[in-house]
């Protein structure tokens, strides 16, 4: 992949942090809405149409003026004098993981591979509060590695945005570290719903298979740079005579003398790079979507949130 120039040593990354402007909150605030009702939507039709389908059975709660009835357990009633509905796998409430890439190959791009990522995580997690869901955040890189945020309200939204708006792109493992690592593994288990966010550049496909398991639904959004979907926007003056230098290991390279060729293999293996994880999500089951770092989350989220 493209990396970011530099004259010696680690390179400057060109987009190392976040931030959140303007009418942000009230974006995310209006995707939440919209998503949330329609998930809902989707979730009241399909229980009228499906009773009786073999969900799993997880408990009770309180009756609610105006439910359906025959969710009601009638020999609760007259046993406590009390009414109750049964509850089923899926009414009952999601534990969500998010897992966002914070690693210094996220600092490229303009704008930034980290402020897009930041931006969809938020939104997702506007989506999960307005649902009900219990959410941790993770984030892989950066120095923020191992702290997760635990959000569990819809006033949890500001700690969120306070923890993607202080974190900063650098270092490396990343996603990889996150879902490689015993104890996030562990944490991202007991989960119903896993969303990770990054450029799975060093993510082992294995590890990510390893995540699966039970009902858990699993959702990969993969951002890349506009200059990794098109170098020659990097150097539009000269591509065949750039230089280029990984943002995590410093390692070097070239376009070479014969540009058009190079940029051929070169846009030959980003295909292939991006084939890979979008095969390997159709076969298990696995949301996908990847998207650049310029398109607004409006754009990608709904169809990975699917």
């Amino acid at each position: 992949m493209v990396g970011v120039r530099s004259t010696g040593g680690l390179p400057s990354l060109p987009s190392p942090g976040v931030e959140f402007r303007g009418d942000f909150l009230a974006r995310i605030g209006a995707f939440a809405t919209q998503l949330a009702a329609a998930r809902e939507r989707e979730e009241v039709a399909r229980r009228r149409t499906l009773e009786g389908d073999g969900q799993e059975f997880v408990g009770y709660r309180p009756y609610r003026p105006g439910e359906d009835l025959r969710r009601f357990d009638w020999d609760l009633l007259a046993r406590l004098d009390r009414s109750y509905v049964r509850v089923h796998r899926s009414e009952a409430r999601e534990d969500w993981w998010i897992a966002v890439d914070a690693s210094a190959s996220m600092g490229v791009g303009a704008p930034g591979k980290l402020q897009s990522a930041a931006e969809a995580a938020a939104a997702s997690i506007a989506v999960g509060l307005r649902l009900g869901a219990r959410i941790t955040l993770v984030l892989g890189g950066g120095g923020e590695q191992g702290h997760p945020v635990h959000l569990t309200r819809t006033a949890d939204l500001g700690r969120a945005l306070a923890a993607l708006g202080s974190v900063r792109a650098g270092g490396q493992g990343g996603l990889e570290g996150l879902v490689s690592h015993h104890r996030h593994r562990a944490s991202a288990r007991e989960c119903g719903r896993l969303i990770l966010l990054g450029d799975f550049l060093d993510v082992d496909p294995a590890d990510v298979l390893r995540l699966l398991g039970g009902r858990r639904r699993m959702h990969l959004g993969q951002v890349l740079a506009p200059e990794e979907w098109d170098p020659t926007l990097g150097n539009r003056a000269d591509p065949g005579a750039a230089d280029f230098v990984d943002p995590e290991s410093a390692a070097r390279g070239r376009v070479g003398a014969d540009a058009r060729r190079g940029l051929e293999l070169y846009e030959q293996s980003l295909d292939a790079f991006i084939a890979r994880w979008s095969d390997l999500a159709a076969a298990h089951g696995i949301s996908h979507r990847a998207w650049s770092s310029a398109d607004a989350f409006e754009r990608f989220l709904p169809d990975l949130l699917r």
